[in-house]
């Protein structure tokens, strides 16, 4: 006998107006969004780091200001209820100029056909470190329950090919070790993302010897490197773009090394950096390995790696936080 099909007790799908949510741009979606960057973040697959509301460019200021975390570049979103205007275009232009952005991410509940192609065509005539990312949001119910859905309708076709060399024919193309680091980055990162949730909100990887994600708090990154002495090493690295307030966070952990250690399997090096502005705090593989190492080797590194990850965020992530407040 065939159920009904009502009789799974699914619910129905309803799609509801952003501005039955936010009823102001500035005072209500630009707040919220600031607090839920990580959502923004999983829909675009790699994640921006606010350090700015409101950034002044001349008499205007943008909506949120920041870096991307991978690769250091500046960040900026423009924001918005209403679907794509040219006002909006017109200012993310001012802004990605007067803030050298690299990355330039638009959000509206509804792109038209012609800011989609202008977006399409700017990441076509721009320069490798500069792209252009639309982004719809859409409010979702379920029997009551409503929920953001955040969409990716533009991007860079080589958004993640980056630290490139030039063939024979003059044409710009990864070489083969660096994407030999992203394959193995990428296949680290899903494996995390489906065992430890919530770490990351990254799923894009690059042509890098090393790999960062956010921590949690401004200026403090996690991170994955190849190094020298064929080592690997697991970071926290702090860079604020000062020494002074990078060298206070340093301290300040480090008066909780006692605590912090208790709860990591491997020795920390805690790293002051004399002469540099960043310091670091890190662990380093006790065997040695290099991107082409054996498949077994790297396999090795792999285990490693991921439980070290997971006990250093662990370690340092709501402490990261509590020094933020």
């Amino acid at each position: 006998m065939i159920q009904p099909t009502g009789a799974v007790g699914l619910g129905r799908l309803v799609r509801r107006d952003a501005r039955e949510v936010w009823a102001h741009e500035a005072h209500e979606f630009t707040p919220w969004l600031l607090e839920h960057i990580d959502q923004l973040n999983e829909a675009i697959g790699f994640e921006i780091e606010i350090s700015a509301r409101e950034e002044r460019v001349g008499p205007f200021a943008v909506d949120l200001y920041g870096k991307e975390v991978q690769t250091g570049h500046p960040a900026i979103i423009e924001n918005q209820l209403e679907p794509s205007d040219h006002s909006h275009l017109g200012q993310l232009l001012t802004y990605a100029a007067g803030l050298k952005a690299g990355v330039i991410v638009w959000v509206t509940p509804k792109f038209r056909d012609e800011h989609r192609a202008a977006l399409s065509w700017l990441n076509e005539i721009s320069p490798q470190e500069v792209n252009f990312f639309g982004i719809e949001i859409e409010i979702l119910e379920i029997n009551g329950q409503r929920a953001p859905n955040f969409k990716s309708v533009v991007q860079p076709n080589n958004w993640g090919v980056r630290s490139l060399v030039t063939d024979i024919s003059g044409v710009k193309v990864a070489s083969d070790r660096r994407l030999a680091f992203q394959a193995f980055y990428a296949d680290v990162l899903e494996t995390l993302k489906e065992h430890s949730p919530g770490i990351t909100a990254a799923s894009r990887t690059q042509p890098e010897s090393w790999f960062n994600f956010a921590s949690g708090r401004t200026g403090v990154a996690f991170g994955w490197s190849f190094v020298s002495q064929s080592r690997f090493r697991v970071e926290v690295y702090i860079d604020t773009g000062e020494r002074e307030r990078n060298l206070a966070i340093f301290e300040a952990l480090q008066q909780q090394r006692g605590e912090i250690e208790q709860g990591i399997s491997v020795p920390l090096e805690w790293e002051g950096l004399e002469g540099r502005r960043a310091t670091r705090i890190a662990a380093y593989t006790p065997f040695l390995v290099t991107i082409e190492s054996t498949e077994a080797e790297l396999s090795q590194l792999k285990e490693w790696l991921l439980t070290t990850t997971v006990e250093m965020v662990r370690a340092f992530r709501n402490r990261l936080k509590t020094l933020a407040k």
